[in-house]
């Protein structure tokens, strides 16, 4: 659930609420299953989640915080295609606070690498689970012919 500490990191980082005052876990966690070999191992599948972040007594203005979530996912999780937006529950305590629940889905990949005393074991073969950094190339050429 790297999405989640990311964001959760980042929200710290710019001190909404002092941190005992602001909470975040993952729920309704599910897995896609792939099996699909790739150059560097072998994709198993898609884990997707709900994250939850709650901030108490927020003394800001809740737009902030949803210009710094909308913020953070175009530079961090650009492909969103059919998850749907954040939702923000704000519950008003008085004129000056506002304690918020940010709920955001997430997709993350879920790689495996060939290890002869891995762990996990598929097609014949045994696995070890490995993060995964994806490198997506920014240029390129098509040479024809």
């Amino acid at each position: 659930m790297d999405k989640l500490r990311a964001l959760t990191a980042y929200l710290l980082d710019r001190q909404l609420v002092p941190a005992e005052q602001l909470d975040s876990f993952a729920e309704q966690v599910s897995l896609t299953l792939v099996w699909k070999p790739e150059r560097e191992g072998l994709r198993l599948g898609a884990m997707r989640y709900r994250a939850v972040i709650i901030l108490e007594r927020l003394a800001d203005h809740p737009g902030r915080l949803m210009a710094l979530v909308g913020s953070w996912l175009e530079n961090n999780d650009q492909d969103r295609d059919g998850l749907p937006d954040p939702v923000f529950d704000v519950e008003q305590m008085d004129p000056d606070l506002a304690d918020v629940e940010l709920s955001v889905e997430f997709v993350e990949p879920l790689h495996l690498a060939e290890d002869p005393a891995g762990e996990i074991e598929a097609f014949g073969q045994r696995w070890a689970f490995v993060p995964f950094d994806l490198w997506v190339a920014e240029h390129g050429e098509v040479i024809h012919g």
